[in-house]
């Protein structure tokens, strides 16, 4: 399939002719949690086939955002992880994600949720003000295996970390179950818990996991919409000039 070129001088057009195909930037998102095979980026990307994903890594490795380099013994495997180039496109993920929940209507039940798409959810949504002093050990749950993302409240805000710290409280629940203890939809004291949803620890503390969480679109580092000057400098439309 011949590449996809537009005849704009524009940057944006030039990241779109490389990131906009189908499972592109997905393929991105997947290599954000490190190394991976072809076959774990097949199986855990789901309906993609095996033709469509080898392009998709061929051209994002032609153009820099990936590399491919080969695992030492004993794994001796292939793997393709982000280049430089690739993980400047972090903060545009985090923006995306933002914006695509002002999208997210309730889950059918064919949807999928892998543990390390929460985890980044919960880094992009953690609260950047200041919370109650929680520490919680959160373990998202998955198809045989499991990430271990661990939360603590405070004046500064909300740190999300993979790494160990002393946890008033630990739950462990599949990840759609996870996200909706984190959004407030579901309690863990609530008397109808689901039984593979489990909790030790101070179960007060646990209770109060939504409150580390704003799973709102709004980012916190971009500038409202429609505000500051056109790009000429003058005002816009409506605004005092002064």
């Amino acid at each position: 399939m011949p590449e996809v070129r537009y005849l704009q001088f524009c940057p944006m057009t030039r990241a779109v002719e490389i990131l906009g195909e189908r499972w592109t930037l997905l393929v991105v998102r997947e290599l954000f949690y490190g190394p991976k095979r072809f076959s774990d980026l097949k199986a855990t990307l789901g309906g993609v086939s095996s033709s469509v994903l080898a392009e998709r890594l061929s051209r994002l490795e032609e153009r820099g955002v990936i590399v491919k380099r080969e695992m030492p013994a004993p794994a001796a495997s292939m793997v393709y992880e982000l280049a430089e180039t690739g993980r400047a496109l972090r903060p545009i993920l985090v923006e995306l994600a933002r914006w695509g929940v002002r999208f997210m209507s309730p889950p059918c039940p064919e949807d999928r949720m892998e543990p390390a798409w929460l985890r980044f959810g919960m880094e992009v949504f953690a609260r950047k003000t200041a919370t109650a002093d929680l520490a919680l050990h959160l373990r998202i749950l998955g198809e045989g295996h499991a990430v271990d993302v661990y939360v603590r409240g405070g004046d500064s805000g909300v740190l999300v970390t993979h790494e160990s710290i002393a946890a008033q409280a630990t739950i462990a629940a599949p990840a759609m179950d996870m996200l909706f203890l984190c959004i407030g939809l579901r309690r863990v004291d609530a008397s109808d818990l689901p039984e593979h949803i489990k909790v030790a620890g101070d179960a007060t503390a646990a209770a109060r996991v939504a409150e580390l969480f704003d799973f709102s679109p709004t980012p916190s580092t971009v500038p409202v919409a429609g505000a500051g000057p056109t790009l000429d400098g003058s005002p816009r439309s409506g605004e005092p000039r002064g």
